[in-house]
């Protein structure tokens, strides 16, 4: 039965895992945090012999304990030894739903599970995210190296980066090198995709903002109360006249 205790930080063993890497920033406002409040969340860790133990959950508090020279830290022990695929799901979800991954991070955490046989709609209703997030997710351990780089440390937006993904590796980062040189929005981006792949634009999305009395009036007049038919047929008409 898992048990509570604050054990020595230099009886842990602390895996690769999913986190290849903690960003500085949030590691240090992790410091200032446990060193004036302490750690209010034990960490998860199997005991693999005489005080001596592997880290499950809790990587980031782990570091930031090391860094202010804790000698010993609040922990849950599993006294009994997880079967390692079991123990790495638990990782890998507790993970997903409590820190802060890069995306990066996060996709390789979905394919990890992925492999283990966890279907992409389990995934997404573990961590609660949307199937088509989790998937798209995934896409992105397509990316050139160097792009899923630029991902992975924040200077490439996700949605950009899965812009990309249309492109060939050597294409993508040259485009990526111009989205972060010259702050390309993500329209701008898939507009440049577009221009790579010698595809016209066929067709553009303009969201607009209707106020609730003037959607009233409109679907008053709307065949069948059909709002959106009806502006589409205006426009249509709209730009048919600008063509004559």
């Amino acid at each position: 039965m898992p048990r509570f205790d604050h054990i020595n930080i230099e009886s842990i063993n602390v895996d690769e895992g999913i986190r290849k890497s903690i960003d500085d920033k949030a590691l240090d406002e992790l410091v200032t945090s446990i060193k004036e409040h302490g750690i209010l969340q034990p960490i998860i860790v199997e005991e693999t012999g005489e005080e001596q133990y592997k880290l499950h959950i809790g990587n980031r508090r782990t570091a930031a304990a090391r860094i202010l020279g804790l000698e010993k830290v609040p922990a849950i022990i599993l006294d009994d030894q997880l079967e390692a695929k079991k123990s790495l799901e638990i990782m890998l979800v507790e993970n997903l739903q409590r820190e802060d991954l890069d995306p990066i991070d996060e996709a390789e955490a979905y394919d990890n599970l992925r492999g283990m046989g966890v279907k992409v709609s389990e995934i997404a209703r573990r961590v609660g995210k949307e199937r088509t997030y989790v998937s798209h997710s995934m896409r992105l351990l397509k990316l050139h190296p160097k792009v899923r780089e630029a991902v992975r440390q924040n200077t490439l937006p996700r949605e950009h980066a899965l812009a990309l993904l249309r492109l060939e590796p050597g294409q993508q980062l040259e485009l990526a090198r111009e989205v972060i040189e010259k702050g390309l929005t993500t329209p701008e981006t898939r507009d440049r995709v577009r221009e790579l792949l010698g595809k016209e634009l066929k067709w553009r999305l303009v969201p607009i903002r209707i106020e609730p009395a003037v959607y009233e009036k409109l679907k008053s007049i709307a065949p069948d109360g059909d709002v959106e038919k009806l502006l589409k047929k205006a426009i249509d008409e709209l730009a048919s006249e600008m063509k004559s």
